[in-house]
This record gives structure tokens, sequence and C-alpha cells, in this order.
């Protein structure tokens, strides 16, 4: 996933190199954002290439590459998503993430979830951190879905099926389990993208953690 910054780096290099044939030198991304020096423009270069949006190609000046557009995907945030208890299903696409689609898989539709609360701290989900999530209506045991139960509730949680029941399993030990005859799944998680302030771009604000489009 991209921060604003980044994305804002990866188009220049991809619209400098259509026009060029090669991409832009390290002081022509300093001077085109007003970074501070030519490290921070590397920083920007490094930070896209291990998130595989550009490749570096060895012995060549200016040596990277983006990669091709269909290897990319833009994923809508549809909302918030309750680790805890329920809150009520809500679709409305405001924001949106971009990522490699070698990370989600080239199957199935996919759209994302900010977290809500700590029942899943145990599966390494956090409050705070955004789920990518492949659209389906059936999930194998242990799967960890969303799903929504009652009166329109959508909660995250680990779903097994016993005794022709339900059991919503959360991931901490010091909440206990939901049981429901019937559970709509509207999808399983692939993808955890966490939340930490600690890597947030030099100078980005605390409302640039997320790519906005």
């Amino acid at each position: 996933m991209l921060t604003k910054k980044q994305v804002q780096v990866f188009d220049f290099i991809k619209t400098y190199r259509s026009k060029n044939d090669y991409a832009p030198s390290l002081e022509e991304i300093r001077r085109k954002f007003k970074l501070a020096s030519v490290s921070t423009s590397h920083y920007y270069i490094s930070k896209l290439q291990n998130a595989g949006f550009l490749n570096k190609e060895h012995n060549q000046p200016r040596a990277v590459s983006t990669v091709e557009a269909k290897q990319t995907v833009e994923i809508p945030i549809l909302g918030a998503i309750a680790a805890g208890q329920p809150i009520e299903a809500i679709e409305i696409p405001d924001e949106t993430i971009t990522i490699t689609r070698d990370e989600i898989g080239k199957q199935g539709k996919h759209y994302a979830l900010r977290v809500q609360g700590s029942s899943m701290i145990d599966e390494g989900i956090f409050d705070g951190d955004i789920v990518v999530i492949r659209k389906q209506e059936v999930a194998e045991n242990g799967q960890t879905v969303v799903a929504v139960i009652d009166d329109n509730q959508a909660t995250l949680k680990k779903l097994y099926r016993e005794n022709g029941k339900f059991r919503l399993q959360p991931a901490n030990p010091t909440l206990f389990p939901i049981y429901r005859d019937e559970v709509e799944v509207r999808g399983v998680v692939v993808k955890i993208i966490r939340n930490l302030e600690s890597q947030l771009d030099q100078g980005q604000s605390r409302d640039e953690k997320y790519v906005r489009k």
C-alpha cells in the first residue's frame, strides 16, 4: 500500500518515463517535490521498489522502470468493520488504496475495511488497521471473515461450524465467541495493512496515512 506522497512520486516517474523513455534523476524528483535532499528522493524510490511498483534495471542509468498498470489495483475502502461488538454494515466507498495484484491474487473482487476494536489481535489485526477482503459467500472453518448477523450488524471474526450452529470466534482470550443459527458471509480476509505511526513518511501528516483518491 502506498502513501499519498508515494503515489505522487510514482505518478511523476510513470509520466516522465512515458515522455522520455527513461526515469527522472533523483535531483529532478527532489526539485519536483521540493524535498530536502536527494537522499529523500532515494527514500521514495526504495519504498516504491519494496512495494513492487518499481523495478530496478541493473547496469543502466536512471535504472528504474514502472510495473505495468495491470499489476496494480485500486481497492475501495467501504467503511469500518468491528473487531469487537458488531456494528451496522455500511458500504459507502470514500477512499481507495493502491496495492499490487500479487498481494491479493488474481482471482475475485476485493474491497477494504478499517478495523475498529481489538478482538482479533492474536491474528495480528489491530485497531486502525485496514483489511482487504475477497468477496465470497462461503468460507472454510477457521478463516477470518466479514460476517453479518442479526439486524445487518457486521463483525470481523474467525468462522467455525459446529453442532448445527455458527461460531464467530474472536482472536482475543479476554472475549467470548458469538453463536448464531444463521450468518451471512460477505468475504474473507486476504491481506492486512498495518497502521504504524512510526512508518509514516517524513513530514507526512496523520491524515495522510492512507492513499486518498
